[in-house]
């Protein structure tokens, strides 16, 4: 008999299609980071949080919201580790993204003229040392606050008494 793949290791599962899809979408599609590969990340990220819960849900025993929300939980925060952790390897060998949007800053400030050089330099600066704990953040933030959702709203559906 098949034994049941625990919420964590549907976590990791979930988290490494995830990973797949986005270095597919970046190096084989060419699509630009962060765009509408997003929705098709979030919608394997609902995925898997949902088949967490709905094969708690066919496991014998009484099931309350903490309990499906535990179960969520254990999948939502394996995926946002993963994630977080593919950010930031792929942000610090891909640094054409940071490098492109400094860039434009630059240009945004010359344009605006009442810049020195040095300033903008200054400026440049920082937001490289800005650039990866801001995109961590982001991306810890966003999985973080959509798996909560997501498990929240699926264990109080699946959580109420059937009649």
């Amino acid at each position: 008999m098949l034994k049941e793949i625990s919420a964590t290791n549907k976590g990791l599962i979930t988290g490494a299609v995830m990973i797949v899809m986005a270095l597919f979408f970046y190096y084989v599609l060419n699509l630009p980071v962060n765009e509408k590969d997003q929705y098709a990340l979030f919608t394997v990220y609902v995925a898997g949080i949902i088949w967490s819960l709905f094969s708690y849900r066919k496991a014998a025993g009484d099931k309350n919201f903490k309990s499906y929300f535990q179960t969520g939980f254990k999948t939502f925060i394996v995926v946002t580790f993963l994630m977080v952790l593919y950010t930031f390897i792929f942000f610090k060998f891909n640094t054409a993204y940071r490098d492109a949007g400094i860039v434009e800053n630059n240009k945004l400030l010359i344009q605006q003229g009442n810049h020195t050089a040095a300033e903008i330099e200054s400026n440049a600066n920082k937001l490289k040392q800005l650039f990866m704990p801001v995109m961590i953040g982001i991306t810890t933030f966003k999985y973080l606050i959509l798996g909560a959702l997501v498990t929240a709203v699926g264990a109080g559906f699946l959580s109420q008494k059937q009649r």
